[in-house]
């Protein structure tokens, strides 16, 4: 890194204590780690809570076992010792704290980060209202006694107005008296909330953008005079830049199409041509919010009483998803997955019904057939799972990817526009420079390192099984189409089967000596 002068950020930082919710999220990982290789704090807190049967200390430990912390751990390994686990939950009267934690908290910390969150679009509004309002009402009540607070930044959703075309940095009103919706959760059985909820929601689609916008709204009305300020991202997605790229630990969202898609089991989208998609690196908004809360702090740019700053990409660099779906056919061919199910092919649908049937013959039929076959050779059985797991991610992104939102960032380029040089490169959050097709190359590449465990140096001999996946892929499908015309030109049934089946065995019959002959081709 240029030596550009003195970082007025990381000056700021110098022996600040932090408190983070969500810290063993994937943004709170993040988090963790760019404050720990960028930021001189004194001490970092961590709310968490014991996970199957494993206590807070443990999986305090775990989470620096990721390869997200392989270079905090080689370069500077002492910053490790700063970050102490809270036992606590966010879902629990008073986060769940001791009265002796409680109060280390209220007298040591000057930063809070609240990044705890449901992003579950299915989750019921009970357990949406618990977790995204209640425990920001939680948080905020927690950071009313802290003596030495001089920052709160709370992690929203661009998507918390999504019912709007347009959405500005601003804060709209609230579907809802916050108070009131907390009220029915506490007296309404799970019946009858059930019933009420797609009342309650339109016009938004889930408890989650539903939730999360009330969520700003508690936290403006309850936080009185504190010092806040709003991070609303898009859909976020794996590492841009730092701390290493393509970093990733999670099948959300962006990462199970190129999973999905790079096994060979994601063949149908269900997406409106030419429409704008908004998916945001997850370093950027990290780097914006240790950003805005220095400027919370320091005062630098108010542009109202709670500066709202959206970390979106639609804007300055639109991706629109003819442009994704190139982006993906070149990326998950490029650099291969060690073993795919299948040949990565398919296409877009613009109806739902043809999605859903290409779905169920191309998907979850093969996937059962597969794992049948994966029993029978004694091995565990995974097509399903992974089938499964790639249509849930899929589904929740669907709402997401038939609509156009126009999301203006503003005050994020004013606040990015106040930072001296040095600032800008140790906490880069604008994305002017964001090249999509480098990105998503990179992006599928961390997908393959993290998400699948193989190995970069595993490309060239992926590519070759690609290649042979091809020609098996062409081959099925010149069988079909030679079998569909048997059935069109023959007078019989069984002359079709039996035209279909010849037909097919001489066809599939020269896959062995074209796989033969790809052996020794450089297809690099």
């Amino acid at each position: 890194m240029t030596d550009l002068g003195v970082s007025e950020v990381t000056e700021w930082y110098r022996n600040k204590t932090v408190f983070i919710t969500g810290g063993t999220g994937f943004m709170g990982k993040v988090l963790v780690e760019k404050l720990l290789r960028a930021c001189p704090v004194r001490r970092i807190y961590l709310l968490m809570r014991p996970k199957r049967g494993v206590d807070v200390n443990q999986r305090l430990d775990d989470m620096f076992n990721f390869k997200l912390f392989d270079k905090i751990k080689e370069s500077q390994p002492e910053v490790i010792q700063k970050v102490f686990a809270v036992k606590g939950d966010i879902t629990m009267e008073g986060l769940g704290l001791s009265d002796e934690d409680e109060a280390r908290l209220a007298n040591e910390v000057h930063i809070v980060f609240h990044a705890a969150a449901t992003i579950n679009f299915t989750e019921p509004m009970r357990v949406a209202v618990n977790m995204n309002m209640l425990g920001t009402k939680r948080v905020v009540s927690l950071a009313q006694k802290m003596t030495n607070l001089q920052s709160l930044v709370h992690v929203s959703t661009a998507y918390s107005n999504c019912h709007l075309p347009e959405v500005y940095e601003e804060l709209y009103p609230a579907p809802i008296d916050p108070a009131r919706l907390i009220q029915l959760t506490e007296w309404l059985d799970d019946k009858l909330l059930e019933s009420l909820t797609p009342h309650l929601l339109a016009p938004r689609p889930n408890t989650y953008t539903y939730t999360k916008a009330l969520a700003e709204h508690l936290l403006v009305n309850d936080g009185g005079r504190l010092p806040i300020s709003i991070i609303r991202p898009s859909i976020v997605c794996g590492s841009w830049r730092e701390p290493v790229p393509g970093w990733v630990d999670n099948l959300f969202a962006f990462t199970g199409l190129l999973v999905g898609m790079g096994k060979g089991v994601l063949r149908s989208l269900y997406i409106k041509p030419g429409i704008t998609l908004d998916f945001i690196p997850v370093d950027v908004p990290i780097n914006l919010m240790i950003v805005s809360a220095w400027n919370t702090a320091a005062g630098k740019y108010k542009p109202n009483p709670v500066p709202i700053f959206c970390c979106s990409t639609g804007s300055q660099k639109p991706l629109t998803s003819d442009m994704l779906a190139v982006h993906l056919q070149r990326s998950v061919r490029s650099f291969p997955f060690n073993s795919p199910l299948w040949y990565p092919d398919g296409s877009p649908k613009t109806t739902k019904l043809m999605h859903q049937i290409h779905v169920y013959l191309v998907n979850i039929i093969p996937a059962h057939i597969a794992d049948t076959i994966l029993k029978i050779l004694g091995k565990k059985p995974i097509a399903l799972k992974l089938c499964n797991k790639m249509v849930k991610a899929v589904n929740a992104l669907e709402y997401f990817m038939l609509r156009d939102w126009i999301f203006h960032n503003t005050h994020t380029q004013c606040l990015w526009d106040t930072l001296s040089p040095t600032d800008k490169e140790i906490y880069h959050f604008d994305i002017d420079e964001l090249d999509w097709d480098e990105y998503i190359e990179t992006y599928q590449k961390g997908c393959k390192q993290y998400i699948m465990k193989e190995n970069l140096k595993d490309i060239p001999q992926a590519r070759k099984t690609l290649h042979i996946l091809h020609i098996f892929h062409r081959l099925v499908q010149l069988a079909m189409m030679y079998g569909v015309w048997c059935m069109l030109s023959s007078d019989s049934a069984t002359s079709c089967y039996t035209h279909f089946f010849n037909g097919a065995s001489k066809l599939l019959s020269l896959s062995p000596m074209l796989a033969a002959a790809t052996e020794d081709v450089d297809i690099s």
